[in-house]
């Protein structure tokens, strides 16, 4: 009976500590999350930067995306500004500079600027992925993934 409970005690602490790993998350996401307390994107683009594995716009979109939903709307803007100067043309950076220039216009014109604004829109990005992106998940048009 006593080894019974080790055992049970063994694979109990096996399974805290994977989900204890799985909380933790990737490289983007600590870094995200130290955003959100210093309002700092250096470490979130050194970390999508350093990820060769993964997909620069999907970093780049789950990063802003944290941001944004904790309303550090400033430091989501300086994101979406490094996003913009690296790839304008996905269609999820699109959508984020048509997010942050309607929803927040004074925070737009101040981080990103009007000269940035006009020369990083691309309207045949930003038209592919106007048909329902949903705040960039793009689960029916799967375009934020080209």
């Amino acid at each position: 009976m006593d080894s019974t409970w080790i055992l049970v005690a063994v694979g109990a602490l096996f399974i805290i500590g994977l989900l204890a790993l799985s909380f933790r998350g990737n490289a983007v996401s600590k870094a995200t999350r130290v955003a959100i307390k210093t309002h700092d994107v250096g470490p979130v683009i050194a970390a999508i930067d350093e990820d060769k594995s993964g997909d620069m716009a999907t970093s780049y979109n789950s990063a802003i995306k944290s941001l944004w939903d904790a309303y550090d709307r400033e430091t989501a803007a300086d994101l979406i500004k490094a996003f913009l100067e690296r790839c304008d043309s996905k269609p999820i950076a699109q959508h984020w500079l048509k997010t942050v220039t309607e929803v927040e216009p004074e925070i737009a014109r101040k981080k990103l600027g009007e000269e940035f604004i006009i020369k990083h829109t691309n309207e045949a990005a930003a038209a592919a992925c106007a048909g329902g992106c949903g705040g960039g998940s793009c689960k029916s048009c799967k375009s934020c993934k080209s």
